[in-house]
């Protein structure tokens, strides 16, 4: 990579990184004037990297969603099928009860994918497609190294995890308390389903 297309991307992902910042703390409809400024370019480089505000805004959800698939699958990455699987719930239930501004911007994007902005409705389905086959290969593994019940159907169990951490995510909504008392329901029914 030239010197040039270095520097280049490093202004993008600092452009990508402020945008989020902003989203998260002032919401989607922040100025592309404010996100320039805190990089300290003109409004000139975002049209530049990204072409419009939606195209910004698209790629602020790809960004966010790599860093939580990141952080998820870091957690679950060691032991059997059953603990990657219940590390993966429990990870994905902290990170969303954490009510950081990166989350509820995240469900706010999550959310605008179904209702306002039908452009990240796409990524939004390859998303959801990725990690329903991540979950459904953890059972796939746990039934493979003794851990999880053979019997169980791997898609139905990996279907039903994906839903509840969907619910998860907009159940920031609620006090903290509550959230954790619905994580640890679903948590023990999972490991008696399993």
């Amino acid at each position: 990579m030239s010197a040039r297309a270095a520097a280049a991307e490093v202004t993008r992902r600092r452009l990508i990184d402020a945008a989020i910042e902003r989203f998260a703390g002032d919401g989607l409809g922040t100025s592309f004037d404010a996100v320039a400024a805190d990089v300290g370019v003109t409004k000139g480089a975002l049209y530049h990297h990204f072409g419009s505000k939606e195209g910004l805004v698209e790629a602020d959800y790809q960004e966010a969603i790599r860093r939580h698939a990141d952080q998820v699958v870091a957690a679950s990455a060691q032991g059997t099928g059953r603990s990657r699987l219940l590390a993966l719930v429990d990870e994905s239930a902290r990170l969303y009860g954490s009510g950081t501004p990166f989350y509820r911007l995240l469900t706010s994007l999550h959310m605008a994918a179904g209702t306002s902005r039908p452009e990240l409705a796409d990524i939004a389905r390859r998303v959801q497609r990725r990690q329903r086959q991540y979950m459904v290969a953890l059972v796939r593994r746990g039934q493979a190294d003794g851990s999880i019940d053979p019997a169980r159907d791997p898609e139905a169990v990996g279907l039903t995890v994906n839903a509840a951490l969907e619910g998860f995510l907009v159940n920031q909504l609620e006090p903290p308390a509550v959230q954790r008392r619905w994580i640890a329901k679903f948590r023990h029914l999972l490991e008696d389903i399993l």
